[in-house]
């Protein structure tokens, strides 16, 4: 590891993992640096790789059949992030993860990850707040595109992850949002417009 801030940044996202815990779990993790729109986990893969956002923003995307970017998923620092379903399942990574900005992560493998977790309560109860906040944010995905219009999703995406928002490109949350450039813009127009009108 190049520096104590990784350590101390990690410390500060789990302040109850002992320190005979948080010097295991450092045996299996890898601090990176990645500037912006670099590639951290690339699709096909099969390193079953996770890692824990320290700083910056990540997104995760797909190609359709006509080779267009689909945004899957926008992440900011202190989220665990990787592809489920080669993470859980035996076969590639589908998902291309990269930086949206300067980013600095802790970098391990879920196999490892798991074989720590059998052995010390502390790691199993991160391991499960991992599970369990992924969950809940899928839900709330599939929840967030079947209920809300695309402003609504907007507002709540910009109240609930500011963070990634600052620095992603606008057709990057246009993509997440489900909408094109063109209707992004006319959306934030109308919402500036009414802030002024207020």
């Amino acid at each position: 590891m190049k520096s104590d801030k990784p350590s101390e940044n990690f410390k500060n996202y789990f302040p109850n993992l002992s320190e005979l815990e948080f010097e295991a779990l450092m045996t299996i993790c890898e601090y990176k640096e990645y500037p912006g729109k670099s590639v951290i986990l690339k699709c096909g893969n099969q390193l079953k790789k996770v890692f824990l956002i320290l700083q910056g923003s990540v997104r995760g995307y797909v190609f359709d059949e006509k080779g267009n970017e689909k945004n899957i998923l926008l992440r900011s620092k202190g989220i665990f992030v990787g592809d489920a379903e080669a993470i859980f399942g035996d076969m590639p990574q589908k998902l291309t993860i990269e930086s949206l900005d300067y980013t600095r992560v802790l970098l391990f493998s879920i196999t490892d990850f798991e074989n720590l977790a059998e052995h010390h309560k502390g790691i199993q109860k991160i391991y499960l707040y991992g599970l369990k906040e992924a969950i809940l944010r899928l839900t709330y995905r599939v929840h967030s595109l079947i209920t809300l219009n695309s402003e609504q999703r907007y507002l709540d995406l910009l109240k609930k992850n500011p963070d990634f928002l600052k620095d992603a490109y606008d057709k990057y949350v246009a993509n997440y949002l489900g909408i094109t450039a063109v209707s992004f813009s006319r959306i934030k127009k109308g919402l500036k417009n009414k802030a002024i009108n207020k």
